[in-house]
């Protein structure tokens, strides 16, 4: 990284809705500077494209904190360059599904919910259940739906779900 991107000042509020300059901070090291005066450094995780929310693992002597600073809270975005002694963390690789597990799974659930009298339907690779949707590979994080207390709902119908199920 070059010095002059690593001491670049990213107002926060004029990046919000540059998909690129957003997607450019994610894994980078920066410093987050907040209304109340503060600030926090580290490694961005994730950011919310609805909220514009940072999730931020800061490194802890041998571990990360994850941190959620919420968007609207958050006044500007440095580049930093990391400490030497300081590496990223590393992300957990996704089990790979083969393609009949998938299809195992996907009518395994779609029994499930059907018999918790859920209004399920499926559109292409998707499982749609009134205003929310289930992404591969079928599991309580693939649950994507702007209503949080929905998700919620259907992921703990989800979560009661037997290992030994078998779909009707």
């Amino acid at each position: 990284m070059e010095d002059a991107e690593c001491s670049q000042n990213n107002n926060y509020s004029s990046i919000k809705e540059d998909l690129q300059a957003i997607l450019k901070l994610v894994n980078a090291y920066v410093k987050v500077h907040l209304i109340k005066n503060c600030s926090y450094v580290g490694f961005v995780h994730s950011i919310d494209p609805v909220t514009h929310s940072i999730i931020l693992s800061v490194p802890q002597e041998d571990a990360y904190q994850t941190i959620v600073i919420p968007g609207h809270a958050i006044l500007n975005v440095t580049n930093e360059s990391p400490p030497e002694n300081i590496k990223p963390p590393k992300r957990k690789e996704s089990p790979t599904h083969s393609i009949d597990d998938l299809i195992r799974r996907k009518k395994r659930l779609i029994s499930w919910l059907k018999t918790n009298l859920l209004p399920v339907t499926e559109l292409d690779d998707r499982i749609v259940i009134g205003n929310v949707t289930l992404l591969q590979p079928y599991n309580i994080s693939d649950i994507s739906t702007d209503n949080p207390i929905v998700a919620m709902q259907i992921r703990n119908v989800i979560e009661k779900m037997p290992h030994d199920y078998e779909s009707k």
